[in-house]
């Protein structure tokens, strides 16, 4: 798989497989912090992750970054209205240097990233034990994987399954058609979008029958797709929809202020998950 490593070293590991060498030699030799720079045997350092990996109180709900205290740490708009998921866990706030990671994870074949970023998740899944049965990715559209050649959530849940000795699969949520990419688009634009691009193939229900489902994204902004995700699943008889994250985008400072009143942008998310 391509890493996260200058040009020089790819092309030395790109030698190596060349050459019929172990599989494990490659992943062996040094790389670059993305975030420092400094050389060391993997793509985040341990020092840059605990100086970027600020504590957040999140909403239990909608993992929104909660501004005050607020009754069984949900956030005034889950208590007026609900996602479609069960509990919502994301590991870090969706801005830099975060949001360039996941952007060089997602859309740079770097993945490399998937093991680090995915103890990160772990260890936010960590402070809220619950019963997961199975893990399922959000799966991409065939054109989307054809031009990315891999599913960086895919790659999240398989390390999460090693991890947590949890079985994970890609087979038993599809996506029935083609989106335009959701991050240019208003909430209202991404919930037309994103509204039944989701099925459970006959072959797959078994497995969700009375079962309780983690799905592994990598951002949640709005929730339309988390949303649309969730509504799927428990329609084919899952008992309850986990969403996993690595980065929840936060509120604007205004709607952090409104937040107080019992309004914001987490609104969004709940506003979507009205049908």
């Amino acid at each position: 798989m391509p890493t996260v490593l200058p040009p020089g070293a790819s092309r030395l590991r790109a030698w190596l497989r060349a050459c019929g060498l172990p599989n494990t030699l490659p992943h062996l030799l040094p790389t670059t912090c993305l975030l420092c720079g400094q050389w060391q045997g993997q793509p985040l350092c341990g020092v840059c992750v605990q100086r970027w990996q600020r504590p957040v109180t999140r909403c239990a709900r909608c993992a929104i970054a909660l501004t005050q205290p607020t009754r069984d740490a949900v956030c005034p708009a889950c208590e007026d209205h609900s996602p479609e998921f069960d509990r919502a866990i994301a590991a870090l706030d969706y801005e830099d240097p975060w949001r360039s990671v996941l952007s060089r994870f997602k859309f740079q074949e770097a993945t490399a990233l998937a093991a680090p970023l995915a103890t990160l998740l772990w260890q936010a899944l960590s402070q809220r034990p619950h019963r997961v049965d199975l893990i399922v990715p959000v799966p991409l559209s065939r054109t989307r994987l054809s031009e990315r050649g891999y599913n960086q959530t895919w790659l999240l849940a398989q390390q999460l399954s090693r991890r947590l000795g949890c079985p994970a699969r890609h087979d038993v949520l599809q996506r029935t058609r083609h989106t335009e990419r959701l991050m240019s688009l208003d909430a209202e634009a991404r919930r037309a979008q994103i509204t039944d691009a989701f099925d459970v193939p006959s072959a797959a229900l078994p497995h969700l029958q009375r079962r309780h489902i983690a799905v592994v994204d990598d951002v949640l902004t709005t929730g339309a797709t988390l949303n649309e995700v969730a509504h799927t699943l428990r329609a084919a008889g899952a008992s309850s929809v986990s969403a996993w994250v690595l980065a929840r985008t936060p509120a604007p400072p205004d709607s952090r202020r409104r937040a107080q009143s019992g309004a914001g942008v987490s609104e969004v998310v709940h506003s979507l998950s009205k049908r």
